[in-house]
């Protein structure tokens, strides 16, 4: 009894197992060929990536010298006093934009207007003692020398100087001894008795007293804008004590160092391309205005100085730039945009679009600037090469163009 039971027991255990098998082999194989059903294999090759293009053309290609520098004013003038004062007038702050002439600094000048009057007054005396001696001086010529003839003489004095036919020393002794002649002739009687009258003296006095009055108001030279300014009313400034800065900022220049091997191929009025690291995407013009005939020893690079107009007023003094030089224009050459270059094996292509397909060709490259790439031998203009989503395509890979 006990061996049959075992004998069912076992029986039934491997009909659940063949059933089990079979359910299993049946559902594994409905899983596979739904799967199968799923995937269209021949649907792979028909893959469309977007990608953008620009032409191949013919035209011109600038090459450039790259290098750094410094912006700075075209015009910077530190502003200084021409006498001493107390401050009583401030039109200015700083960063204030000022025109020509615009009054700056003002000083007391009450001291130097009374200097004006005293002097305006010795004027007048002289001019009372000039009268006097005037009529008191004898009209005679001494010794019958005439004038016309010692005028002459001085004419032929400074014609022989000029012509290099005398040194300077002999013409001063010659023309000193001429002067004397006229003066006693009575030539210049007048010009004697004022300086016996004193009248020049009083003269060149109040010239000076009137200057210095005029020096308490302290204006512009030029339109530009203040800098470097701490000044306060009340304050007393001396002789050359620096008052300010005055920045021309509509027009800026940049000096750079230019390598020996390079200078020689800039030329005055080239254009140049000014990029600011601070100023991320924005670019400037300029020009060059002046290139040094002097190559420095130690760096052997020339001075070049590049001019630009701050349309914008973005740009300051003492900001860092790169600047790119044009030294060069090749004319109608084959050109492409750089972004468009592959290199494969060692070898540059490009992907050209041909109906709907990319297709890569080899190219012979030329020169080329940050922008353009001339190419000798590979494409022609007319042909459009994709500059973008190019880096994951096959020859002859189906694309769409993607419009700007």
């Amino acid at each position: 009894m006990r061996i049959k039971l075992w004998l069912s027991v076992l029986l039934v255990a491997l009909v659940i197992c063949v059933i089990a098998y079979f359910l299993l082999f049946n559902a594994s194989k409905q899983m596979v060929s739904g799967e199968e059903a799923s995937v269209n294999y021949n649907k792979l090759d028909e893959i469309v990536f977007d990608v953008r293009t620009k032409p191949v053309f013919r035209g011109g290609l600038s090459l450039y010298i790259n290098a750094n520098g410094i912006v700075r004013a075209a015009e910077e003038l530190e502003i200084t006093s021409n006498i001493s004062g107390v401050i009583n007038t401030l039109n200015i702050y700083e960063g204030k934009p000022v025109n020509k002439g615009e009054s700056l600094v003002g000083l007391d000048d009450r001291e130097y207007e009374i200097a004006v009057n005293d002097t305006k007054v010795k004027v007048t005396d002289a001019k009372i003692e000039y009268g006097f001696l005037l009529k008191e001086a004898s009209h005679d010529s001494l010794n019958g020398i005439k004038v016309i003839e010692i005028q002459d003489q001085m004419q032929k004095l400074e014609k022989d100087f000029n012509d290099g036919k005398i040194d300077e020393s002999k013409y001063t002794g010659l023309k000193d001894e001429l002067d004397m002649k006229l003066i006693f002739t009575g030539a210049k009687r007048e010009e004697v008795i004022q300086n016996k009258s004193g009248l020049t003296t009083a003269i060149n006095a109040y010239k000076r007293a009137k200057l210095n009055y005029e020096y308490t108001k302290i204006s512009a030279p030029f339109s530009g804008v203040v800098g470097d300014f701490d000044l306060v009313k009340g304050q007393r400034i001396n002789i050359g004590q620096k008052l300010c800065k005055l920045f021309n900022t509509s027009t800026l220049k940049v000096d750079v160092g230019v390598l020996e091997s390079d200078v020689i191929k800039i030329k005055t009025g080239n254009s140049v391309k000014i990029e600011i690291p601070s100023l991320t995407g924005k670019t400037f013009e300029g020009k060059v205005v002046n290139i040094s005939p002097y190559i420095d020893k130690d760096s052997k690079t020339s001075k070049v100085s590049i001019q630009i107009k701050n349309n914008s007023d973005r740009l300051k003094p003492g900001m860092f730039v790169k600047v790119l030089i044009e030294s060069n224009k090749l004319v109608n050459r084959i050109l492409i945009p750089k972004e468009a270059l592959l290199m494969r094996d060692k070898r540059p292509l490009v992907f050209v679009v041909e109906g709907d397909q990319a297709k890569w060709k080899y190219v012979q490259i030329g020169e080329q600037n940050d922008e353009l790439i001339e190419i000798t031998e590979g494409v022609k203009p007319g042909e459009n090469v994709i500059v973008e989503g190019q880096y994951t395509l096959a020859h002859e890979s189906k694309v769409r163009v993607i419009k700007q």
